[in-house]
């Protein structure tokens, strides 16, 4: 007798995080993926996946009841089912333009603003994840100044966890070379309407960046998140811890490899009206001589420091995995949209991603 063992592209790629004392990683065969079928690009919404067992549907995802969510995507993105296919065993998501079609949005000072319109693929997964749960994707990061994404939230938008988020490509002239060179390692807390508010860490190690690395568009990257509990998240580049948040202190592996351990500087109020304190653009931090010391020192969260989702600062939400392609709009509203030139070029405005995989550790 000998048992058969289905055979995964990651396999042999070891698990960087750690599933904690007396634990081992357990493979979430339903929400992981390697991309080793076909599926061909549909103008309709379906549900895809290998073997007919479908993992994904071509969409933004659901609302709470199940009902579709119809938001069309940021700035002048246009999310459209037919941007996305499975080929080559990669899962393939782009952008494209129709000349002379424009979406407008409202801008940082709620003016309305115009732009040349960016069709491009969404997916979500069928399978929701939380906490405990490791998440990893090895990717080819488009040489585009859109966004390559792959993000988890909760099915009311309201708590956000980014695993990716790369603007990958300078741009033909350079003008996104600062962003290009940064992974975005972040999350979202959201009060929705009538008083939408959204925090996200913007403190300047939020933006990773790595010495050597000035563009990680056309690079393949692997990255990950391990979603340790409510008030803990561990980021991976390339099977390498780079980022710690706990609750109110933050670890960070500097462009140079060394770590930085620093907690907020400051906030006017811990309270839904509360601002961060800022300098030179980011938020303000104090540095500390570990962790452990940086969370001594700190009373303010990193998680959801002015309490926006009122259930004492934490991820509490089941997610839902989502894979896109988005033209965001503070990158719009500054220029820094691939222009018709750029656009031109299919291969650098395709998402590919070789396979994620989900884990969850047991006993």
């Amino acid at each position: 007798h000998h048992h058969h063992h289905h055979q995964y592209d990651w396999d042999n790629v070891p698990i960087p995080a750690n599933a904690g004392a007396g634990k081992t990683w357990k493979l979430q065969t339903a929400a992981s993926d390697d991309f080793n079928y076909t599926f061909n690009p549909t103008n309709n919404v379906v549900d895809f996946g290998p073997n007919g067992n479908m993992k994904w549907y071509n969409k933004y995802h659901n609302r709470p009841n199940g009902q579709p969510n119809n938001f069309e995507g940021p700035g002048p993105t246009k999310w459209m089912q037919n941007h996305v296919a499975v080929s080559g065993g990669n899962l393939n998501i782009w952008a494209s333009r129709i000349p002379g079609a424009t979406k407008s949005f409202t801008g940082s000072n709620n003016t309305p603003i115009s732009r040349p319109e960016t069709r491009a693929g969404c997916i979500t997964n069928k399978t929701r994840v939380k906490y405990p749960v490791f998440v990893e994707a090895r990717v080819k990061v488009m040489n585009s100044t859109l966004a390559s994404d792959i993000w988890l939230l909760s099915p009311d938008d309201t708590q956000e966890i980014d695993i990716m988020e790369c603007y990958g490509g300078p741009g033909n002239d350079n003008r996104n070379s600062y962003f290009a060179s940064k992974i975005h390692l972040s999350h979202h807390v959201f009060i929705r309407p009538p008083n939408f508010k959204d925090y996200q860490p913007a403190d300047l190690n939020s933006w990773w960046g790595k010495n050597g690395v000035t563009q990680w568009g056309g690079k393949t990257i692997r990255i990950g998140v391990n979603w340790v509990s409510p008030t803990r998240l561990e980021y991976f580049v390339d099977g390498q811890m780079v980022r710690i948040l706990d609750n109110d202190a933050v670890q960070t592996r500097l462009a140079d490899g060394t770590w930085q351990y620093t907690y907020p500087a400051g906030v006017t109020s811990t309270g839904v009206n509360g601002q961060l304190i800022k300098e030179n653009g980011y938020q303000k931090m104090n540095i500390a001589s570990s962790l452990s010391d940086a969370k001594n020192k700190s009373n303010i969260s990193v998680i959801d420091p002015f309490n926006y989702l009122n259930n004492g600062r934490k991820f509490s939400k089941e997610m839902d995995i989502i894979i896109n392609v988005e033209d965001q709009s503070w990158q719009a509203e500054a220029y820094r949209s691939p222009n018709a030139a750029e656009m031109a070029n299919f291969y650098d405005n395709n998402l590919l991603v070789d396979w994620i995989r989900v884990y969850k550790p047991v006993n």
